[in-house]
Order: structure tokens, then C-alpha cells, then sequence
């Protein structure tokens, strides 16, 4: 093997300008490191593959035979997303450009079946209830979802992760943001598909000053750093003024927006269109992004019945919901259903300690473990903190930095912003277009190489989606 060509090759890979060319680089890297043989070979320690040729031969041989009912019953056993450890992250790591090509032979048999399933006419059951039985079967399965952390300015970043899963059709339905992951998930939920594309193809009119630092004499007065008009301005531009169900009928996609209570002992809330229909996105946003001293308490709005703003809660504000959750999976996961997450990660405050997570050797090891060290007693100093504060002025600050300090960030699919201690010094400024452009080619580069990992774990789900609307199109043109 040739390093310096392997050299240039990864190089080549880190400045690509498209996933296009990425997997182009990609796929010649592994030719050239052999890791094309790897993928061609079944067997391996991350999963069982003897169970997965089992499972394409049977409903292979179903399929061929049109036996519906031995077919439907493979399928039913086969329809689990983590069947004989397919989603094992170990998979994603060996070749750059894919994972074992049975796998993909294994998807297509199924998507194979499927359609067959949906074509095939039976005269005992209707379309309608064959709709209906691909829509209990879609609810069983799961739906994936995106979550957008909290970061600052590093957040812009989370741009160019929705615009390389938008180009390849990945885009989850559902979509949950903290802080700045909240105003980059309310303008892409509340645009609809033909605005989305064009947004991502001018970024020049994405407003960018987010942040104003008051007077000093104000922040003395306000008792927090940053102007909420300033902030306020740059969210409805950037997202225009929807209630969580408008944003949800023009986008069809869930928006879900994490705000936290100022009231002691309140755990955050998950703001969507089937929990706060009618509250307004734009202040929604404005409360996930409120940090205690950076920005004031925000009180919720929503529209009323003749479309006329109302204070919602009219006795409780909101703050920050990333404090106490960033990734809030659990509370998703009840409202929607979500069976996979695929989480973005830009907290400036854990990125040291997760971007070292995914490499293999002795140096990320001793990264992890000296890091997994700190963690643990940080959270357990903490703990005994709250404890020895009780009662005290400084309790609610031991509160906040223990929840930070016990959250989980990680998904089952991370994409990280890479840890640059340069770029530490824009983490509180607003992007110039060229920052701009920067965060999204970020974003995009960190996206690329887990896009076959994303493809193949949401892969069932856009079939159950296409076979869903063909079903639902067949009963319409029928009862025309």
C-alpha cells in the first residue's frame, strides 16, 4: 500500500466540496487499503451474518413462490432495526465508503418483499386494509430523528448537517433543537420543501447577527449580557412566525424545542405540535436560547382562535432547556415514536471530551478513559455540592452544572463538530459570510462519512413511507 497516495487521499477526503466527490475519494482509499475485500467478505466479530443470509434466502424463496403468508412472517421477524447487530457502529468503521455489502443485499431483499407485498393483489383484503397494515407495521418499527445541540455559534454548523442529509433524501420527519439547534430545526421545519432547497442554495440571505452585548450600564440594570430584541429579530427572520401546528401542516416535519421552567425543580418540556399546538415557534426558540445571564426569561405567546398573539402561561417564563437536557432522546422518543437517533453535536463544552469517541488506537483509548475518569467524579463532585448548598444562594447554579454534567450527548448516530481550540474565539460572535459558509462546509464534512450508516439504519422507513403513499394514491385514483 502506498502512503503517500493514502495521505493525499484522506486530504482529498477532508476538502472535498460534495458527497459526490467524498465517495469518490472514498471508494479509491478503500481499493487501495483493500478494505473493498473486507466489505465482500460475510463474516465478521460485529455481527452475525450467517443469520442474515438466512434471513435474504427465506424471503428470497417466499417472494419468488408468492407466498404471501410465510413472506409476512419472515418480514414481521426480519422488521427490527438491530436484527443480528446490523447497526453495530463497528460496521461503519473499517471501510470509508460503506459497511458489509450483505447488509445492503439483505436491505434491498427486503425492500424487494415489501413492494411485492404492496403490489400484489389479494382478493380477501382490501387496499384499505392493506394501508392499514402497513401503517401498524410502520408504528411498530419506529421513525429516526435528528437532534440539534446547543453550541453558540458553533450551532451554525448544524446547517450544513441538515443540508447533506437533505441532498441525499436522509432529512428525518422529526426534529428536536436546543438553544442554537432550536433556531436552525424551526426554520428548517417551518420551511416547506421548495423554500428548504431554496435557503440551502442562498445562504446569502440568511441573517446573521444574532448577538448584541448591552451597555454596560443595562447589563447591570438586567442583570444578563445580551440584547433579546438583537436575538429576537434574527429568529424571525430566519424562521417568520408559526405556531408549532402551522410550521408542521407546511413542512410536514415535527418540530420539537426544549425550554426548561424557571420554577425550582421543574423538569424541561418538549414544545411540538401535538404538545403546545398553538405556540408561537419564534418565542419558543427565543426561550431554548435563553442562558441564565446571557439572556432574560422568555414568556411563551401563542395565537388564539382569531389568529391574535397571547401570552401562553401567563405566570411561568422559560430558559434554556439544553441546561438540563441538550438531547432530550427519552421525551422524543414517548412523543414520536422514534426508534433511532441521529444527534449533532456542537457544545463547545463537550466536544474535548466525545470527538475522540469514534477512533480506534491507544491515543483515543487513553483520551477516553482519562475523560470517562473526569466525568464521573466532576458529576459526583457536583452531586455532593448541591448537597452541602442546600438551602443556600448557590444552589441553583450546583443544580444546573449537575444536570449539564449528567446529561447523555450521544446518539446512536453522532455527528460531531471537530474539536478546533482555534475556533474557540468565534464561539460567541456572529458569522461573517465567510464563518457562514465555513460552519455549513463543517457541518457538511462531518456528515459524509456516516451518510451510508444513516442510509442503511432509516432505510425501512422511507420504504414503509413510499409504499404508504403509493397505497394511499391507489385508494384515492379508485375512489375518483
Amino acid at each position: 500500500m502506498n502512503s503517500n497516495t493514502s495521505k493525499k487521499l484522506k486530504n482529498a477526503m477532508d476538502n472535498a466540496s460534495s458527497y459526490k466527490q467524498w465517495l469518490e475519494y472514498a471508494n479509491e482509499l478503500d481499493y487501495l487499503e483493500e478494505k473493498d475485500i473486507w466489505r465482500q467478505i460475510d463474516d465478521s466479530n460485529y455481527y452475525d451474518s450467517a443469520l442474515i443470509r438466512k434471513h435474504i434466502k427465506k424471503i428470497e424463496k417466499y417472494r419468488n413462490k408468492k407466498d404471501l403468508l410465510k413472506l409476512e412472517s419472515v418480514l414481521t421477524e426480519s422488521l427490527y432495526r438491530n436484527l443480528a447487530d446490523i447497526t453495530n457502529s463497528e460496521l461503519y468503521q473499517s471501510a470509508y465508503s460503506g459497511t458489509k455489502n450483505i447488509i445492503t443485499e439483505y436491505l434491498d431483499e427486503i425492500e424487494k418483499a415489501m413492494n411485492f407485498i404492496c403490489d400484489y393483489d389479494v382478493p380477501e383484503i382490501t387496499l384499505q386494509e392493506k394501508l392499514q397494515r402497513f401503517k401498524q407495521a410502520e408504528y411498530v418499527f419506529g421513525k429516526p430523528a435528528l437532534m440539534l445541540s446547543g453550541g453558540c455559534s458553533f450551532g451554525i454548523y448544524h446547517l450544513g448537517v441538515v443540508k447533506a442529509l437533505w441532498e441525499q433524501k436522509l432529512l428525518p420527519k422529526i426534529i428536536s433543537g436546543s438553544s442554537m439547534g432550536a433556531i436552525v430545526a424551526s426554520g428548517v421545519c417551518s420551511r416547506t420543501d421548495d423554500e428548504l432547497d431554496y435557503f440551502f442554495a442562498h445562504p446569502e440571505n440568511i441573517h446573521r447577527k444574532a448577538l448584541k452585548i448591552l451597555h454596560p450600564k443595562k447589563i447591570l440594570s438586567h442583570k444578563f449580557i445580551m440584547d433579546t430584541e438583537q436575538l429576537s429579530e434574527h429568529i424571525r427572520h430566519n424562521v417568520g412566525e408559526y405556531t408549532f401546528l402551522e410550521a408542521f401542516k407546511r413542512s410536514g416535519r415535527i418540530l420539537n424545542i426544549t425550554v426548561s421552567p424557571t420554577r425550582k425543580r421543574q423538569k424541561p418540556r418538549i414544545l411540538n405540535y401535538l404538545t403546545t399546538p398553538n405556540v408561537m415557534i419564534t418565542y419558543s426558540s427565543l426561550a431554548s436560547c435563553a442562558i441564565p445571564g446571557v439572556f432574560p426569561p422568555v414568556l411563551l405567546k401563542e395565537k388564539n382562535k382569531s389568529g391574535i398573539q397571547i401570552p401562553y402561561l401567563p405566570t411561568e417564563k422559560w430558559i434554556d432547556g439544553s441546561v438540563h437536557s441538550d438531547v432530550p432522546m427519552k421525551r422524543v422518543s414517548r412523543l414520536n415514536n422514534v426508534n433511532m437517533f441521529i444527534v449533532s453535536q456542537s457544545n463547545p463544552h463537550v466536544l474535548p471530551f466525545i470527538t475522540h469517541k469514534r477512533k480506534k488506537g491507544v491515543i483515543p483509548f487513553c483520551k477516553h478513559f482519562v475523560s470517562s475518569i473526569i466525568h464521573a467524579h466532576s458529576a459526583e463532585m457536583l452531586e455532593l455540592a448541591r448537597d452541602l448548598s442546600e438551602n443556600t444562594a448557590w444552589r441553583p447554579l450546583f443544580d444546573k452544572a449537575y444536570a449539564i454534567a449528567r446529561q447523555t450527548y450521544l446518539g446512536d448516530i453522532n455527528i460531531q463538530f471537530p474539536f478546533n481550540l482555534l475556533l474557540y474565539r468565534k464561539i460567541a460572535s456572529n458569522p461573517s459570510p465567510k464563518d457562514l459558509n465555513m460552519y455549513v462546509r463543517i457541518g457538511e464534512r462531518a456528515t459524509w462519512p456516516q451518510i451510508n450508516s444513516i442510509y442503511n439504519q432509516t432505510r425501512i422507513n422511507y420504504i414503509f413511507e413510499n409504499i404508504i403513499n403509493k397505497l394511499e394514491n391507489r385508494i384515492k385514483k379508485n375512489s375518483d
